[in-house]
């Protein structure tokens, strides 16, 4: 199954280690960064990947392509392209885009959270909530936010697989629940 926007495969892990170990090499983990974020958008849909592998294009057209997506490829990353190219891999973009990303946040010991509120979030009160987050884990914390006034009030903070969940909905319906456990 190709790798899309929701799935990654367990081949996109392969490629990510390996493009890790290289990163490392080189010593340059942003320049690494740029390229599979790159990749990632020229594999984005799968009309791009079919026109991207398709017989009538040009390993020059392909190269030239992907050097405007990615100003200042290097060699081994215009290699990396041809590789997945070659070998019918394209799909697997997204995949490796989103594996090296957590790798690379890994070994830089920074974490990712979603922070869901009901109204979106003035600085301060997001540097307030990205602090908070430092102090609890000890790490370097970006968070991405976002807005859903289904949650009434509050929020909810998602890292990696851990939810905390504080919306005033969840907190409406346990209330709910308490009173009917208790009503019986």
């Amino acid at each position: 199954m190709p790798a899309t926007a929701s799935t990654r495969d367990t081949a996109g892990r392969r490629y990510a280690l390996a493009l890790i170990e290289i990163a490392r090499a080189d010593g340059d983990a942003d320049s690494w960064l740029e390229a599979v974020d790159g990749l990632s958008s020229l594999t984005s849909e799968s009309r791009f990947v079919d026109s991207l592998q398709a017989d009538g294009m040009t390993d020059d057209a392909f190269v030239a392509i992907v050097r405007r997506v990615v100003l200042g490829a290097t060699a081994k990353q215009l290699n990396l392209f041809r590789l997945l190219r070659q070998k019918g891999r394209l799909s697997l973009g997204r995949s490796i885009a989103s594996y090296f990303r957590e790798l690379l946040d890994e070994e830089r010991s920074v974490l990712r959270a979603v922070v869901t509120t009901a109204v979106e979030l003035d600085a301060q009160r997001e540097a307030a909530v990205k602090d908070r987050l430092q102090q609890q884990t000890g790490r370097t914390v970006e968070i991405e936010t976002r807005v859903d006034p289904s949650i009434l009030g509050g929020m909810t903070v998602r890292v990696g697989d851990q939810l905390v969940d504080g919306s005033t909905r969840t907190r409406l319906r346990n209330l709910r629940s308490s009173l009917e456990r208790a009503a019986l």
